[in-house]
Parts: structure tokens; sequence; C-alpha cells
């Protein structure tokens, strides 16, 4: 007998289908309810005729979600059921039976779901006729024929007995049946002990007078009683009976689950140390990893070294068997303790602890110990330009400690050095006219970033003194690089550039007098004319800002154009980004942005409106990189940067147009605006305005 290997092939379909079928219980922790949906029973074909046996296809399309098996069997209009069978679930199953009839009949059969729900579909009606075949065999023949068939049957397997499997397992059953003479059809049906009669079957002898049948039957639990075959006359009298064949089935119980294990590892702390300044609250975080060997409640306590206990409780579900503890240990006065630790312990299921984790806080004090002006002499009265000089000195004790130092005016890159003791930093910077303020140092711990410790201000003053001369006067350029965050200058950290130059009227000229300017640098780039206003002589600063992250080397200066033409005193600077040193560029600068013009310039009626923008470019020579530019507008709006190529054997001047530009509302008065050029060197056409107005 073969009864051990087909147990062992549905052991694990017949625990899903205990589960479905109430055997077991669900566990507590399930998922949202599943849902079943059975489409397009039919059969195929729905009417046949012709010589029997006839073959007819039935076949159901099933939908699962939530669940990852169907069990299911087919059920007839006679009666009689199919075989149970699970298969994997999915968005579209198509479940098929073939049955072969041997007489003509009709009736239905439909899908009846078994789990994860109980569910029957619609009935899928099929009609068999057939042609004028061999008379059945009866007990209603007429007198002088052969006597009614004999039948007999057995049972394959006697039985099993041990654990049953999920989906069940199938007991095969065996009958011979057996006639006097052929021809002959016979109409028989199997019997059970357990469930009555199942579907009558018809089979045909036309050679040999003995026939093999075969039934089965699948058991969820345990289960005994006997099966045998029953012939059937005509009108479906019983007229022959088989011997009785017995059938066992013995499930085990399920073996008690074992016991949840529980164990909490890889403990750390973050910060692991603190080295800065103990004048504000910290706050350090530990954390361990707990793990479970099958889903549970877990309930656990943080224990802190200072004696402080902190209880938790997780519940742990799903495939994941891991959870993160966390405990947050605030530290108001951190210049009263130098560290300490914790762990957390396991109180149910089971006991389990990690080792303590430290931390350690070494409080470091930054003093200021002088601030001052080293020169000038103070307050200066005298020729200019002059070199101002600051220095202030600052103490670390408590040890060693990265310090984070910045002056405030003029504005320097933030720096970051050790220090143990003291350290005094100077900065140096030109005054080319009057002017008086104050700076400061600004210092900051590494662990304590953010939290920025101000000098005491340092005040200076400078009056320039000199022969008034008879025109406008212009000073040296100083260009100052200043950057919000500290380290390399990237695209994520840009760097602010700022050129500042101050303009002086003397004594003799017109006022109220207007002095316009614009900076050059010495690649040919050019900014916009910009204008000063003077109501008496005195100086003013101009100063242009811009930010980059592009490593460059120039030199600029302030241009005055009216009242007269001034060239101020020109001032370098060099800028490393990306760690990429500037580079000379040995192709063609841009000269001059002419011509701008919008049209229309003025729009009166319906909108939306099609405006077009229109410049002139001219390079010194082919450029090696292209030209970038963008249109620039006083309310805050702006076109794509876009590019335009002039390469070797090119003209040297083309006209750049911005046509995909539309209009949609008012723009409630003029709009003014220009062309600037970006790279490879700045430029920009002069202003020009638009008006929209929608009617």
């Amino acid at each position: 007998m073969r009864k051990d290997l087909w147990w062992r092939s549905v052991l694990s379909a017949a625990a899903a289908l205990c589960l479905s079928t109430g055997v077991f219980a669900a566990p507590a922790n399930a998922a949202a309810a599943p849902t079943v949906q059975i489409a397009a029973v039919k059969a195929s074909p729905a009417r046949s005729g012709g010589p029997c046996p006839a073959s007819t296809l039935f076949s159901a399309t099933v939908t699962v979600k939530g669940a990852a098996r169907l069990t299911y069997r087919w059920i007839r209009s006679d009666g009689s059921r199919s075989v149970v069978k699970t298969v994997r679930a999915g968005a579209r199953t198509t479940l098929r039976e073939r049955r072969s009839f041997s007489g003509s009949t009709r009736g239905w059969q439909a899908v009846q779901v078994l789990s994860p729900k109980k569910l029957v579909s619609k009935r899928a009606h099929y009609s068999v006729s057939c042609e004028a075949g061999p008379r059945d065999v009866s007990l209603s023949e007429a007198p002088g024929l052969s006597p009614a068939p004999t039948a007999s049957a057995e049972v394959t397997g006697d039985g099993y007995s041990g654990k049953c499997p999920t989906g069940g397992g199938t007991l095969r059953f065996t009958g011979t049946i057996k006639v006097s003479r052929v021809p002959a059809a016979v109409s028989y049906r199997w019997v059970d002990s357990d469930g009555g009669a199942l579907g009558t079957e018809r089979l045909w002898f036309s050679g040999a007078s003995t026939r093999t049948v075969g039934s089965s039957r699948t058991f969820l639990t345990g289960q005994s009683g006997t099966r045998w075959i029953e012939i059937l006359g005509p009108d479906g009298r019983v007229l022959n009976t088989s011997n009785r064949a017995p059938y066992r089935v013995a499930c085990a119980a399920d073996p008690a689950p074992p016991p949840v294990v529980a164990s909490v590892t890889n403990p750390w702390v973050t910060p692991a140390g603190y080295q800065g300044s103990c004048t504000r609250p910290l706050q350090f975080t530990f954390h361990a990893t707990l793990a479970v060997s099958q889903p549970a409640k877990v309930t656990y306590r943080w224990v802190r070294s200072d004696g402080t206990t902190v209880p938790g409780e997780t519940e742990i579900k799903g495939t994941d068997l891991t959870r993160d503890l966390t405990l947050t240990w605030p530290v108001a006065d951190p210049a009263r303790t130098n560290g300490g630790s914790a762990w957390v312990e396991v109180t149910s299921p089971g006991q389990a602890r990690t080792q303590p984790v430290k931390f350690a806080i070494t409080c470091v004090h930054v003093n200021f110990s002088e601030t001052k002006v080293v020169s000038p002499a103070q307050p200066y009265t005298g020729a200019c330009p002059v070199t101002v000089r600051t220095t202030a000195t600052i103490t670390v004790t408590g040890g060693s400690a990265l310090v984070w130092h910045s002056w405030k005016y003029p504005g320097t890159s933030v720096a970051v050095e050790r220090i143990s003791g003291s350290r005094t930093y100077t900065r140096d910077w030109v005054e080319t006219g009057t002017a008086k303020g104050s700076t400061a140092l600004l210092v900051a711990t590494a662990d304590d970033y953010g939290h920025w410790k101000e000098s005491a201000p340092i005040t200076w003053s400078v009056t320039c003194r000199a022969d008034e001369p008879g025109q406008v006067t212009v000073s040296r350029t100083a260009v100052t690089t200043w950057s919000g965050e500290p380290g390399a200058c990237t695209t994520a950290n840009p760097y602010q550039l700022t050129a500042a130059a101050t303009v002086t009227a003397p004594k003799g000229l017109t006022y109220p007098l207007t002095v316009t300017y614009r900076w050059r640098w010495d690649d040919g780039g050019y900014g916009q004319e910009e204008k000063l206003q003077f109501t008496e002589p005195g100086t003013r600063r101009a100063t242009h800002t811009w930010m980059t992250s592009r490593s460059h080397a120039a030199t600029m200066w302030l241009d005055v154009t009216g009242p007269a033409k001034v060239q101020g005193a020109p001032g370098e600077y060099s800028l490393t980004c990306n760690g990429k040193p500037p580079t000379p560029d040995i192709g063609g600068k841009v000269m001059s942005v002419t011509s701008a013009a919008i049209t229309p310039a003025n729009h009166t009626g319906a909108c939306p409106v099609d405006l077009k923008a229109t410049a002139t470019i001219t390079v010194s020579a082919p450029t090696s990189v292209p030209v970038e530019y963008a249109w620039r507008f006083d309310n805050n709006t702006s076109s794509p940067t876009q590019q335009i190529t002039f390469p070797e054997g090119g003209p040297l001047t083309r006209t750049v147009e911005w046509k995909d530009w539309r209009a949609i509302v008012s723009t409630r008065g003029k709009v003014t605006g220009y062309l600037q050029v970006v790279a490879p060197n700045r430029a920009v056409s002069e202003f020009v305005s638009y008006s929209v107005t929608c009617g």
C-alpha cells in the first residue's frame, strides 16, 4: 500500500483547510477578512448530441484577496461532489473539471469554496443527448434474457493514523463491475455510510465484460465508515449491491507550540561622548534591538545608573520579529554630571538583559579675554585708504576643543581648529573713505555648533582728510567672501562675494548731484548701470553682491560714468570651489548686449497674448564654452537660462530670442527687465519695459 506517500504529499494542504472549516481556531492577530469572487461559471459545450460517451468541460474564474490558498470542490445536481482540492490563490485563478457522460442526461454543476471563506457559485447547466446505443441492462428486461449484472468493490488503503495534512487526505476506492453479456449499459452509483449515495454514473460494455471503476473521499478530520456500489435499473431501483469496504482515518492532536524566546542585543547610545559648553541642557538616546522567536507581547524596562526605571511594552506581529527599543535621557544641568549608563531588561516572556552602555560629558569653557582695535589709533583722522586691524583673544579651559570661529564685519568664512589655552585672532581690512562701525568674533564648540558666542563689540572710526579734488573720486575695490555654513565652496554650499568701493563727491560741485556708475571686470564683463544721490559733499559706499559655486579669479573695479568718467583702482579676488582651482579661459568673451526689445511693448486686448524678447550679443572671439543668459524682470519673474554658441568661423554677433513666453493676466503697469549674461563672463543689456492690459 502507498498510504505514506500520498499523505506526505498533502500534509501542508490539510492544515489550511482545517483552519477554514473550524477544526483549529484562527490566530488572534488575523488580518482583515479575505474576500472571494466567482465569475464566468460555464459548461463547454452546454449542449451536446451524438455518440456517447460525451465529454463536457466545466470552468470558473475565482478572484481571492487576503489569502494565499483556495480550497474548493465541484457540487452537482445529482447530489454528487468532486474531490476537495487546494490551489494557489491570486487575482484570477481558473478552476476546471472535465466529465464524461455515457448516456443522455442533463443537470448542472457549481463551485463550492470551502476556504478562505464559504461560498457557492452560480450553476453551469448542461444537456447531453446520445444517439441510440446498447440497451441498458436491468431486471426489467424481457423474459429469457441473461440475468442482471453483478458488482463487487474493494478499498485500496485500509486507513491512516497520524497528523492530518493541510487540505485533507484522500482515500481511494476501486470497484469491479461485471456483466453477463456485451454489449450492455450499466447504471451504478457509489454509496457511503457517511453521506449516503453519490451521483449516478453510466458505464458502457462493448468488448470485455468486466470494467474497473474508482471513487475517492477527502478527510479533514478523523473518520470511519464503509463504501459500496449499487447497480441501478432504468427506473432507479437498486438491482444489486457490492460488498461494503471499510475505511478509517485517525488524526493525531497537534503538538503544543514551542515557548516564546526573547532576547535583547546591540546596545548603544548617541552621542557616546559630549565635549563642549555645558551652559544648556543635553540629551542622550539609548538604543537596543529586541527579538522574539514567534509573535508575542513583550514587557521590558530601561534601568538608568541614577536609579530611574522606565517601563515599556510592545506587541510584535507579522513576519518581522524584531523591534528597536529606545530611551531618551535628558540632562538638565550638564555641569553637575560627568556621564551615566543604562541597560534594558525583558521581564516577559522569560528574562533577558543587555550590558550597560555609557555616555560621558566633558565641559569646556570658552571665554573672551581681550578684544580691541590694534591700528590705526582710534579715532582715526588722516589719509585714506587705511588698513584697520582688530584682534580678539579667546581662552579654552577644561581641556582642548574643536572651535569654529568667524568675524562679523567685514564677514569672513567660518574656520575650525582645535584649541587648548588662549589664542588671538586678527582681522585686517581696508577702509577707503570716512566710515565708522563695529565688529566682533563669533565662536562655537564642535559639539555645540549653532550656539554661537559673540565677543564684546569692537568699535572703530575712520575720518579721511585730504585735499578736496575737483571731481568725483573712487576708492580701490575690495572683495570679500562669506559662507553661511562652514566647509568647502560647493553647489550645495555656495559662497557669497561682495565687492565694495567708496565714491567721494567734493566741494565745488553742484548739488544735488547724481553719480552714475557700473561694475566692470577684466574679462570684459560689466554690470547694470546704477546711481548714487548726493545732496551735499560727502562719501557714499557702493556694493555689489553675488553668489557662486564656480572657481573664479578676476580683477574688478567701479567705473563712474557721470557726471564725469572716473575709474576706481581695481581689486583682485580668487575663489576655489569644489576643490578645483580657477583655470584661465582663453576663449572669447561677451563684449556687449545691445538692442534689447520686447514686442509687443504695450498690449491692450484679449489675453493670453504671446510676447517676444530679443537682444544682440557680441563676443570678442569664438567661445570655447556656450554663452549662458536669462531675462530678469522687476516683478520677480525670469526666463529659463538659455545658451547660444559662437563657433570657430561663425559670426561674432548674434541675436537671441525668447518667444516661448505668454502673458495670461494684466501686468498692472509697466514691468522693467534686462537680459543678463552669466557665462563665460557677466554682461547685461539696457533696461526695457512692457505692459499688458487684458480687456
